[in-house]
């Protein structure tokens, strides 16, 4: 079984893939019970799929040669994410040969599962069994048959010290990525990047630096900025820019016939809005030319 991704956050969907592989079945079908299910740190148990799933044998290789190839299965779309998981994971070549032999003998089940968001944090474990003949046949990755749901938030910044607090709310360990940013001399921005665990249930002191800084978890995917609670300006990214002389002089929206020609202020204001620009650092000129432009829908506010 393989599980994407492996790592989670509340209110979003695990895909659960099953391989139920009879290559090896001789002259007879099966014809049983699976379930599969998904158990959450509390031993809750939600099933995703309990049914009958009928097997049934290949037809017998034919001993007289023909030139004329025989197909013996529908093709299937070769599950990429499941190749990933066992080239990058600590398995034993043998069982990568296996898998990799099974994907097209196989037929291929997907279930996806959404985390609830009250839904408790940690190691979540997936449930496999075959029922035949009263005898019970589990996953051969159960070992890895596991998905995690993590949350790190910001408990405070301590400004005069150049410090954030962070809080790690799972009971497992989550991987950090911490990526400080500043600009040169030339404008150009610049990154330097740490990458540590937090301990389950613990909260860690980050040390900032002088310019933006921010932490990354989830796979990368959820981004945290490590300052008191501020949000963003960005230009509207669907909004093209026109150059005249080789000079930015105005903006065209592409759905409507509109263009704009920017003041010096709100050209200033445009460029600087790029996603990391706070909003609390505008100056009270800047305040109002945001106000005239966010109503156009030429700057916008977000969160990060």
């Amino acid at each position: 079984m393989s599980i994407f991704p492996k790592r989670a956050i509340l209110g979003t969907t695990v895909t659960i893939h099953w391989n139920f592989n009879i290559a090896a079945l001789k002259n007879t079908h099966i014809l049983p019970w699976v379930r599969i299910g998904v158990k959450d740190p509390n031993g809750k148990i939600t099933m995703l799929f309990e049914n009958h799933v009928l097997g049934l044998p290949d037809p017998e290789e034919d001993t007289i040669a023909t030139t004329k190839q025989q197909l013996k299965y529908l093709n299937k779309n070769t599950p990429l994410l499941v190749l990933a998981e066992y080239l990058s994971g600590p398995h034993k070549k043998e069982v990568l040969v296996e898998i990799l032999k099974n994907i097209q003998s196989g037929r291929h089940y997907y279930f996806t599962y959404t985390i609830p968001n009250d839904a408790p944090l940690g190691k979540y474990t997936l449930v496999s069994e075959v029922h035949n003949s009263g005898n019970i046949k589990y996953s051969k990755t159960e070992k890895d048959d596991f998905f995690l749901v993590e949350k790190v938030t910001l408990q405070k910044v301590i400004k005069e010290e150049k410090k954030a607090v962070v809080m790690n709310h799972s009971p497992e360990k989550i991987p950090v990525k911490i990526v400080h940013c500043h600009e040169n001399v030339q404008g150009e921005l610049k990154t330097e990047v740490s990458v540590f665990e937090i301990e389950p249930l613990q909260e860690t002191v980050v040390q900032l630096s002088e310019g933006k800084d921010f932490l990354l978890y989830n796979e990368e995917r959820e981004v945290i900025p490590l300052i008191a609670q501020s949000s963003y300006l960005i230009r509207n990214q669907q909004i093209l820019e026109i150059e005249k002389k080789n000079q930015f002089t105005s903006v065209l929206k592409k759905d409507t016939e509109e263009s704009y020609q920017l003041t010096t202020e709100a050209k200033e204001l445009w460029e600087k809005s790029d996603g990391l620009y706070q909003k609390n650092k505008m100056s009270i000129q800047e305040k109002a030319v945001f106000e005239e432009m966010n109503v156009e829908g030429l700057i916008q506010e977000i969160q990060l």
